[in-house]
């Protein structure tokens, strides 16, 4: 009997702990993942913080307490407790905001990088748990620095010389941006100093007012006019120095060196000197070299100009290289009023697109005089020898004959040709098959060597060229036209004459003019596909073919007559054009017919 009493008073006991613990449900707690070292700084981080809590219909709240409190391994770190806590006002249903909850954690030092807890539970005025206590984990990582490179600049570039005239024009000023990008936006603080008699750069920019200062925001070029504000002594009119500073929207630098570049320089030259590159030019690769061509000229009424030295950059990121040698040789003397061609021959370079030539003069007078000059060339020529020879495929067919004969017929025109440039022309055929479409039974044994070849008679006009020769007696797989021209690989008129692909042409270079034109066949069509579902029509190789065209009869299985059989036959063709210095245009093209009775 006294155990029963005893049980009962326990499941009474329990009964009512449990119920006052239901006084409050915690609806929900939200803890963002990483939070700041100080707890003051969390107000300053959305949502970093929300707790819902609502009590139940049936509770009656009085002075309720929040405890919260931050732990590490189990062990309280800070927080309120039951002394400590305000009670709270009674409430249905509440939200605690970041900046009430952080409040209660008043006490808390500024914690260590790590991970924690933050734990939320309810209580009585007497002490006594109303909720459940509720758990959220999050981590304190301190931000590192990030180690972010200052701009460098780009234009003008370093020693530029400028006349009196380009200065009277508005500069361009060009650098690159900081990396890696910042979050916030960044202003770059371009500033010009202005050398006085006997400084050089850096005391100009410790002692001198600068005479430009420009902000622009997130953007990394500037124009500036009227950089000539005044005399300066000869032979140079005036020297300046610029840099370029990067700072955040509070005006702090961003970046090592204080957010700064390196400054460079520039100066305004006495017009002794005026050189300009009058066109470049940049051929195909031919025996693995590319001609340039390159045409300079002085534009000063009185005073001659030498070239010291021209150098060359391939796709703006390569290396700065000599050009070198010339015809005629560097250093080279320019009168006034006239202009020089020079010519070289580089190493063939697959990947080249485009290539920037940089030429030095100097005034003899006064080799301090500098004149520097820049072109750019843009290779318009892929030096692909499909394009190069200018020879197209066209109303190429593959045709069916009477279904009992056993043949198939190629037929096309090749336009373009031209016996002086092109060699060889050679039809391999490199692929055969048949596909049985119908009854299987109806296939027929390879019991004849011709099927899958090229046969006689065929016809073809070509002028200019020999008859066409099959490589078999009566049958084979390759079918070549040899010019009847003799001439070895230099021979004059090899590439048409004329000049490379630039933009004033030049001597003696590849032509490439023709690199539109497109392949010798179309690779678009590759897989063209022929269905013969009408009639059979028989077409004889034609004893008078047009200009440049070909009729080339295939030895196949005779079809059959009867409806349940069919076949579907491919081939392909392996087109090659050679010109006299065994550049080989090379692509092949497949087809495909059926072959069925109605």
């Amino acid at each position: 009997m006294k155990k029963l009493i005893l049980l009962l008073l326990t499941v009474t006991l329990c009964s009512t702990l449990y119920l006052k613990a239901q006084q409050v449900k915690i609806v929900s707690f939200q803890v963002k993942n990483i939070l700041p070292a100080k707890v003051d700084d969390w107000g300053n981080v959305p949502a970093a913080l929300i707790l819902t809590a609502q009590k139940s219909p049936a509770a009656q709240l009085k002075e309720p307490k929040l405890i919260i409190q931050i732990k590490s391994n189990g062990a309280i770190i800070c927080g309120n407790n039951l002394s400590t806590a305000v009670p709270l006002g009674s409430f249905d249903i509440k939200t605690f905001t970041t900046q009430e909850l952080s409040g209660m954690l008043s006490n808390c030092p500024v914690l260590k990088d790590g991970s924690y807890q933050i734990c939320v539970q309810f209580f009585s005025l007497d002490r006594v748990a109303i909720s459940n206590e509720v758990c959220k984990e999050f981590r304190v990582e301190t931000p590192k620095e990030v180690d972010f490179a200052p701009p460098a600049l780009v234009t003008p570039e370093n020693d530029k010389k400028f006349s009196a005239l380009d200065l009277l024009k508005p500069v361009m000023f060009r650098w690159t941006p900081v990396v890696p990008k910042p979050k916030e936006p960044v202003t770059y603080r371009l500033k010009v100093w202005q050398l006085m008699q006997g400084q050089n750069g850096l005391q100009a920019m410790r002692a001198n007012q600068p005479i430009v200062t420009k902000d622009v925001e997130n953007i990394t070029q500037a124009v500036i006019s009227n950089l000539y504000t005044g005399p300066c002594k000869p032979p140079y009119l005036c020297d300046y120095i610029w840099s370029v500073q990067a700072v955040n929207k509070e005006g702090k630098p961003v970046g090592r060196n204080e957010g700064n570049s390196e400054p460079y320089a520039f100066k305004m030259a006495a017009d002794n000197i005026n050189t300009k590159i009058d066109s470049v030019d940049i051929g195909c690769c031919v025996n693995n070299k590319q001609n340039i061509f390159i045409k300079i000229s002085n534009l000063h009424p009185t005073n001659s100009a030498q070239v010291t030295s021209i150098k060359y950059r391939v796709n703006g990121t390569g290396p700065l290289t000599n050009l070198t040698p010339t015809v005629p040789v560097l250093p080279n003397m320019i009168g006034a009023n006239s202009s020089q061609i020079f010519t070289a021959a580089i190493s063939c370079v697959d990947s080249m697109k485009t290539i920037k030539f940089i030429v030095d003069a100097i005034w003899p007078t006064d080799p301090d005089n500098i004149n520097n000059e820049t072109a750019l060339d843009t290779l318009h020529c892929a030096c692909d020898p499909c394009k190069t020879m200018g020879v197209a495929l066209q109303q190429d067919n593959l045709s069916i004959t009477a279904s009992s004969s056993g043949q198939i017929l190629l037929s096309g025109v090749l336009t373009g040709l031209n016996p002086a440039a092109i060699k060889k022309i050679t039809m391999e055929l490199v692929y055969f098959n048949i596909e049985q479409t119908g009854d299987s039974n109806c296939v027929k044994c390879a019991d004849n060597r011709e099927w899958g070849n090229f046969i006689k008679p065929a016809s073809s006009y070509f002028p200019g060229y020999n008859p066409g020769l099959l490589n078999g007696v009566n049958f084979g797989r390759e079918w070549t036209w040899v010019t009847k021209l003799q001439k070895e690989c230099a021979s004059t008129g090899d590439q048409g004459g004329g000049t490379g692909n630039g933009n004033n042409g030049g001597v003696g270079m590849p032509k490439c003019a023709t690199c539109g034109t497109g392949p010798v066949t179309n690779p678009e069509n590759a897989d063209a596909k022929i269905a013969n579902t009408g009639p059979v029509i028989i077409i004889d190789p034609n004893p008078n073919p047009k200009l440049n065209s070909f009729s080339l009869p295939i030895a196949v299985p005779p079809g059959s007559s009867l409806k349940c059989c069919g076949d579907k036959i491919k081939i392909c063709i392996r087109y090659t054009v050679w010109d006299f210095c065994c550049h080989a245009c090379d692509i092949i093209k497949c087809y495909e017919i059926e072959r069925r009775v109605q």
